[in-house]
C-alpha cells in the first residue's frame, strides 16, 4: 500500500482551480463534490453562491427581476472569485453564454465539459419534479400534465439550449462523457485524466 505522501496529486500551478461546465442536470454538482474529495479541493456552486447572497432562489430572481438581472449577478459572482484557489467551480448552465463570463471562468482555471447524453438528462428531469422546478428555463414543463407532451417540450428546449452552448462546450480544455457511470466513477476517471495531462511530456 502506498503511503499517503506517495500518492499522486495535482500540480496546483497547472490546476489552480477546475471549472466544470455542462448541461443543466448533467451531474456537475454531484461529480464536483466527489472529485473535490479526491483532489482536496473546495467546491463553489455559483447558483448557490448567488442564492445565499441574494436571499432568494434562482427561480425567484428570474421571476422578480428577470433573466438579465440574474445574468449580471452571475458575472459579479464570477468576477469576485478572481483570487480563489484550490476549488472546483460550477457555473450554472447558462453562465457560459455571456462572453465576459467565459473569459473570467477560463482565467480561474482549466475547464472541463461534463458531456452527459441528453437522453440521461431528460430521464433525470422527468423522474424528479423537484429538480425540474429549480431550473427557470425548464420549470414551465411542470404545467404540462401529459407526460408525453412534457417529454417532447423538454426534448425541444434542451436541444435549443445545447445548440446555443455547444461552441463553449467544445472550447473546454477537457471533455468527459460518462453519462451512465456513478458520480464516484466519473470523478475517479477525471482525476486520472487530469493527472495524465500534467506529466512532463504533456506540460
Amino acid at each position: 500500500m502506498k503511503k499517503y505522501y506517495d500518492l499522486p496529486s495535482l500540480n496546483r500551478k497547472v490546476f489552480p482551480n477546475l471549472v466544470i461546465i455542462g448541461s443543466t442536470a448533467s451531474g456537475k454538482t454531484t461529480v464536483a463534490h466527489q472529485l473535490a474529495k479526491l483532489l482536496g479541493f473546495g467546491v463553489i456552486d455559483l447558483d448557490l453562491w448567488i442564492e445565499k447572497k441574494a436571499g432568494r432562489t434562482v427561480v425567484d430572481i428570474f421571476k422578480s427581476e428577470g433573466e438579465e438581472a440574474f445574468r449580471q449577478m452571475e458575472t459579479d459572482a464570477i468576477r469576485s472569485l478572481s483570487k480563489i484557489l484550490n476549488h472546483i467551480i460550477i457555473p450554472g448552465g447558462g453562465a457560459i453564454e455571456r462572453d465576459e463570463n467565459w473569459e473570467l471562468l477560463k482565467e480561474l482555471g482549466q475547464t472541463l465539459w461534463l458531456a452527459t447524453p441528453q437522453s440521461e438528462v431528460l430521464y433525470r428531469l422527468l423522474r424528479d419534479e423537484g429538480e425540474l422546478s429549480k431550473r427557470p428555463k425548464l420549470a414551465e414543463a411542470l404545467a404540462i400534465a401529459d407526460i408525453g407532451e412534457r417529454r417532447r417540450f423538454l426534448e425541444t428546449r434542451l436541444q435549443e439550449l445545447e445548440e446555443r452552448r455547444l461552441p463553449r462546450y467544445e472550447a473546454a480544455d477537457y471533455a468527459v462523457t460518462i453519462g451512465f457511470a456513478t458520480a464516484g466513477t466519473c470523478a475517479q476517471f477525471i482525476k486520472e485524466l487530469l493527472l495524465s495531462r500534467q506529466s512532463p511530456q504533456n506540460m
